[in-house]
């Protein structure tokens, strides 16, 4: 109980620290920069899309990345009904960095739907916001959609209910979260195993490090220790969103000696 309360302490304290020196950061990541205040314009948005009955749905199956991607979303109101005559605009974001943040006016194609062409360059997990306006109402709609690779670019795997896997250029990244869903507030292990060609990679120092896509929660990450044989493990903290998002990546690094780092990406979603 002590370890814990210490790690959460920790945590705490990274959080305050990080975000009164996020304006002098001199990388690129996706800062909100007044976190309380968004989580509650999150959770009115949230509250105000329920009693509007307003929903969206984006055709994840047809994204693939590229410098001009089709992204088509249809609105809908209570009880489902087509939510037509609406003033759009899509932002898309990518976790972890500004660099790639887009823009664009939507344009209505009837029977709810609304497409637009915008920059999805990098295969992966985007944010995306719908700033919706009709009959005076203005709400934003998020959602985190997945941009494919390929053809046969696999379908997401959260690491919060099972072991996920990532190829990271000649390393093969296989990450297990526990307990599974990880839950916010109590002590959660990280556990990876790197593969090269078959083989277990010794050597390497390894860290994971957990965010909110949008959601500047401060620098949470986890240290790995070497467990043998091409794993590595250790604890952490989760933190609770107060906005009631469960949204979650985690993010792992490894940086070998004499090879350029690696990284991959895994979503999750926490306990409620």
């Amino acid at each position: 109980m002590k370890i814990l309360i210490a790690l959460v302490a920790a945590v705490v304290l990274a959080s305050i620290v990080g975000v009164i020196y996020v304006g002098s950061r001199s990388y690129e990541r996706t800062v909100v920069a007044d976190p309380y205040g968004h989580a509650v314009h999150h959770d009115a948005d949230r509250r105000k899309a329920l009693e509007l009955g307003w929903t969206l749905a984006v055709d994840e199956a047809a994204l693939r990345a590229g410098p001009e991607v089709r992204l088509v979303a249809t609105l809908a109101g209570k009880g489902g009904a087509p939510l037509d005559g609406a003033e759009v605009t899509f932002r898309v974001s990518r976790p972890g960095t500004s660099r790639l943040d887009a823009s664009a006016r939507a344009t209505a194609e009837g029977a709810g739907r609304y497409v637009a062409l915008l920059p999805l360059p990098d295969p992966g997990f985007w944010d995306l916001d719908a700033v919706v306006k009709r009959d005076g109402q203005t709400l934003i709609l998020e959602q985190r959609v997945h941009v494919g690779g390929g053809t046969a670019d696999p379908a997401p795997c959260d690491a919060g209910v099972r072991s996920c896997a990532a190829e990271a250029g000649p390393l093969r990244i296989v990450l297990a979260l526990s307990p599974r869903p990880p839950v916010p507030l109590k002590e959660i292990e990280a556990k990876v195993e790197l593969l090269r060609d078959g083989a277990a990679v010794e050597g390497a120092e390894v860290s994971v490090l957990l965010s909110m896509p949008g959601m500047y929660m401060g620098e949470n990450r986890i240290l790995l220790r070497p467990a043998g044989n091409g794993r590595y493990a250790g604890q952490g903290a989760l933190l609770r969103c107060a906005s009631g998002r469960r949204d979650w990546l985690a993010e792992v690094e490894v940086r070998i000696p004499g090879m350029p780092g690696s990284r991959a990406r895994f979503p999750f979603q926490a306990a409620e």
